[in-house]
C-alpha cells in the first residue's frame, strides 16, 4: 500500500536526521577536545602547578646580561653591555638603592660619551673603545686614567659588577647577607677608597642590610606575606643563573683593562 511506502520513507528520513544530528554532535565535541588541548600545551608548565610566572628582579636582570658575551666569547659586545648596564641600574633604584644608583649611571653616562661619539666600527666591543680612548693619550701611564673617562666610567661599573657577583655567590653558599656584603666590599671595591669612603661604606653595610628572608623577597620582587619554600627556590635558582651569567662577563672584562695598562690602582 502506498501508506505504508510512505511510512518508510518517513522512518527512514527520521533515521537520517537523527545519524547527522549524531554525527554534528560528535564532530562538534572533537573540535572542542581538540582546541582544549591545543590551549592546554600552550599553557605554561608553571602555570599548571600553581607555580608563579611572573619574573624576578634578578631573572631579568640575567636576560639584559645575557647578550654581552660574544658566542665565542672573544669580546664583550658594547652596545648591549651599557643597555645591561642601564638595566643594573633600573633595578638598583627597584630596590631602593637610589645612591649607588645615581653614582653608577654616572659611570654609564661617561661611557655613553665617548661611545656615541665614536665610529661605529671602534665602539663594536669594549676592547675596541677603549683603545680609541687610550690612543688620544688623555690617559697617564701605569692606568692613571683620566676621572671623566670613558674608561674611569667602566673600570667603576665592573668593580660594582664585581661587588654584587661576589654578594650574591655568599648568599647562594647560605651566608648572612650583612656578612657578604662586607666581604665582598672588602674585596671588590675597598682597596680603591680612601679613609672617608671605606667608613661610609663600611657602615652603611653593617646596618642597612636586610635579613636574608627580607633580601630575597626583596631581589624576588615578592610579597612578603606570598612568599614561602617554593619562592625561595624560584629567586635561588635565578640568582644562581646571573651570578653564572656575569662570572665570565667580569674575567673578560679584567682582562681587557690588564691587557690594555687601564688598571688604575689608585684610591678614590
Amino acid at each position: 500500500p502506498v501508506e505504508s511506502l510512505r511510512g518508510v520513507r518517513t522512518r527512514t528520513t527520521t533515521t537520517q536526521l537523527t545519524n547527522n544530528t549524531k554525527l554534528t554532535n560528535m564532530k562538534r565535541m572533537q573540535t572542542i577536545f581538540i582546541i582544549g588541548m591545543i590551549l592546554l600545551c600552550a599553557t605554561p608548565v608553571e602555570s599548571l602547578r600553581g607555580v608563579r610566572t611572573s619574573k624576578t628582579l634578578m631573572s631579568s636582570l640575567a636576560h639584559s646580561f645575557e647578550p654581552v658575551l660574544s658566542k665565542q666569547e672573544e669580546y664583550l659586545n658594547l652596545s648591549e653591555l651599557l643597555q645591561a648596564c642601564w638595566s643594573f641600574a633600573s633595578v638598583l633604584r627597584e630596590m631602593g638603592q637610589t645612591v649607588l644608583a645615581y653614582d653608577f649611571e654616572n659611570n654609564i653616562r661617561k661611557a655613553e660619551t665617548l661611545y656615541h661619539s665614536a665610529p661605529s666600527e671602534q665602539r663594536r666591543s669594549l676592547a675596541s673603545l677603549l683603545k680609541l680612548e687610550r690612543e688620544t693619550g688623555i690617559h697617564g701611564p701605569h692606568g692613571a686614567l683620566q676621572d671623566q673617562s670613558a674608561a674611569t666610567g667602566l673600570l667603576w661599573l665592573r668593580r660594582y659588577l664585581e661587588f654584587h657577583l661576589d654578594m650574591y655567590s655568599s648568599i647562594l653558599a647560605s651566608r648572612d647577607p650583612t656578612d657578604a656584603a662586607l666581604n665582598a666590599y672588602k674585596t671588590t671595591i675597598e682597596p680603591f677608597h680612601g679613609w672617608t669612603l671605606r667608613k661610609l661604606f663600611t657602615m652603611k653595610l653593617s646596618t642597612m642590610m636586610p635579613g636574608r628572608r627580607d633580601l630575597l623577597v626583596l631581589l624576588g620582587n615578592f610579597k612578603s606575606q606570598e612568599f614561602g619554600e617554593e619562592e625561595e627556590q624560584i629567586i635561588l635558582e635565578d640568582l644562581d643563573n646571573l651570578v653564572s651569567i656575569w662570572r665570565p662577563i667580569v674575567v673578560k672584562w679584567r682582562a681587557t683593562y690588564e691587557d690594555l695598562d687601564l688598571e688604575d690602582f689608585r684610591r678614590a
